[in-house]
């Protein structure tokens, strides 16, 4: 059994308080009623997520925020000397211990936390102490790869995310054309796996293929000042970036091909809505 996972348990047996799950080894965890409905029966195979409670392994129906080896955003639910209880989706709380404590977590406050086996106790632990940037092997990515985010912080380089709750990468600040927050959730693209394992992300698709957002984000902008938009080749990028959220190259592709299109005309200092 794989406790701090979502896996597919067998019902072996029924209980007054609930049920008893197995899985192929023979191992037991206890769900409560609670989380059963009227179809459970013996011998019924069951996806639940497996956590430890004072010893025993229990199970859950609830999803949890984040499994072994992944990251989430929590909040705390009680701050104590010898460590701290997040919410993490589940009715039973995730403990991080004092010492994994970046800087001491507050009663009521988000933070990005890990979660993994500690090795000492062989219990589900929470951290929110992390190496920044680390090389992997074999990246389950390639370059363009649509991602999921959550903004970590802002470095001297741009900012430091999670990709899709496993990985850290690196947005540079070249590639930022939005205002952005920290735990915020954001899309993004890979954009490069480097030879050391690093990895580049951005927040815009990369590529003349997928100049099609660009253009939808160019209309809906003359769309929304009467269409006229006063931005041309000429513009800076700061003033591309402030109006648009985009830089000033995909802006260029964007409406060489809404004029191509015969979708704007473009002037000196502006373009306009045909």
């Amino acid at each position: 059994m794989k406790p701090g996972q979502t896996q597919t348990l067998t019902i072996s047996e029924q209980i007054s308080s609930g049920y008893i799950l197995r899985d192929d080894n023979g191992e037991k965890a206890f769900i409560q009623k609670v989380f059963a409905d009227d179809s459970w029966e013996v011998g019924r195979e069951v996806e639940v997520f497996v956590y430890q409670e004072e010893g025993n392994l229990k199970a859950t129906t609830e999803k949890a925020n984040a499994e072994i080896g992944e990251f989430a955003v929590m909040t705390c639910v009680q701050s104590l000397p010898t460590g701290a209880f997040m919410d993490w989706g589940i009715i039973k709380d995730l403990f991080i211990p004092y010492k994994q404590q970046k800087s001491k977590i507050i009663e009521g406050k988000r933070y990005l936390v890990y979660v993994y086996i500690d090795e000492a106790t062989g219990l589900i632990t929470g951290t929110t102490k992390f190496k920044r940037n680390p090389q992997y092997e074999d990246l389950p990515f390639r370059s363009g790869d649509k991602v999921d985010l959550i903004m970590m912080n802002e470095s001297e380089l741009g900012w430091n995310v999670i990709i899709n709750k496993q990985y850290i990468g690196l947005i540079y600040a070249s590639d930022v054309f939005k205002k952005l927050y920290p735990l915020s959730e954001e899309t993004g693209y890979i954009k490069t796996i480097r030879e050391d394992g690093k990895i580049d992300v951005t927040l815009q698709p990369q590529g003349f293929e997928n100049v099609d957002e660009f253009k939808q984000k160019v209309i809906d902008k003359l769309n929304d000042n009467y269409g006229l938009l006063y931005l041309s080749d000429k513009s800076t990028p700061d003033e591309i970036k402030d109006e648009l959220g985009m830089s000033k190259k995909n802006f260029k592709k964007a409406i060489g091909s809404l004029y191509k299109d015969k979708v704007i005309e473009i002037l000196e200092d502006k373009i306009r809505l045909l």
